[in-house]
């Protein structure tokens, strides 16, 4: 599990499906930043290892490995992941969503399987809600 439930938590969200721009999304405890999302639409594909590697903190994942048996690109760490589809919308021909654990403390044992979980429901499920084309 990753967010144990909790009566305080409250999504900050900059997210329009129907728009299709770049956005984040963030589900808080309190004031604590508990899964942080990024939506983004693009041209062309990523490469999704550049985005995980990428010293900035926009998409940054410690430790990324690609899963296998998934319809999408896919590839999770430690601390976050990186999906990826084809998904034709107004704002390009691809649907990257990164998510991100801030609160994951390197010391602690990896989140990694509680992570790919998430992200093989929840990623399709999403993917849903957009209107691909």
């Amino acid at each position: 599990m990753l967010v144990t439930p909790a009566d305080d938590l409250h999504e900050f969200s900059r997210v329009d499906r129907a728009e299709a721009v770049t956005a984040p999304c963030v589900l808080l405890s309190k004031h604590d930043p508990v899964l942080e999302f990024r939506f983004s639409w693009d041209t062309r594909a990523t490469d999704l290892m550049y985005l995980a590697t990428d010293p900035g903190a926009v998409s940054n994942v410690t430790a990324p490995r690609y899963v296998e048996n998934f319809p999408a690109k896919m590839l999770v760490g430690v601390d976050g992941a990186i999906s990826q589809t084809a998904c034709v919308t107004k704002g390009g021909r691809y649907f990257t969503l990164t998510l991100q654990l801030p609160q994951v403390q390197m010391a602690r044992k990896s989140r990694r399987d509680d992570i790919e979980k998430f992200m093989r429901a929840y990623f399709p499920a999403t993917v849903k809600t957009l209107d691909c084309a």
